[in-house]
């Protein structure tokens, strides 16, 4: 359990399933496939919900004995939500409610005599792809905007 474990935190953290190393730990405990599959994603739905929620490994080990694990096996899953808990807590924060990211922005030139600023953004999507967008807005509105996402930032970056 305890290898497994290790391989389904290090996907978690790392985006990647060591296959092999799964296939061999199931294949010496005599498990089938389907059975493997289910193992490794009741771990992965353990630890992320478990990182996701913040619970205590021993709230965490107390939960899987009463759902009926053995004490040894909940005791190896809770050490290792504790080794792995803040790099899966900082894996899921950084996929969480992501759509794009901005890439950069720029306030385009414009003559001073007009009331509107022409601000240009890129935006880098989940898949890859960078999409430009552009956004006309009152030169007195860009203050106010300028304040409002510092505040969010200084908001956000005290979390």
């Amino acid at each position: 359990m305890k290898m497994l474990g290790q391989a389904v935190a290090k996907y978690l953290t790392e985006g990647e399933l060591d296959e092999e190393k799964v296939k061999k730990i199931t294949q010496d405990a005599k498990l089938d496939i389907g059975d493997a599959k289910a193992m490794v994603a009741a771990l992965e739905l353990i630890f992320t919900s478990s990182a996701r929620y913040g619970v205590s490994a021993a709230d965490l080990s107390s939960e899987l004995q009463q759902l009926g694990l053995p004490r040894e096996h909940s005791t190896a899953v809770a050490r290792l939500h504790t080794d792995h808990c803040p790099q899966i807590t900082a894996v899921l924060s950084s996929q969480s409610l992501r759509v794009s990211r901005l890439s950069s922005i720029e306030v385009l030139p414009c003559d001073s005599a007009s009331p509107v600023s022409t601000v240009a953004l890129k935006l880098k999507k989940v898949d890859g792809k960078e999409e430009d967008s552009t956004i006309n807005i009152s030169k007195d509105d860009v203050q106010v905007l300028l304040k409002e996402l510092k505040r969010a930032r200084a908001l956000m970056e005290s979390l």
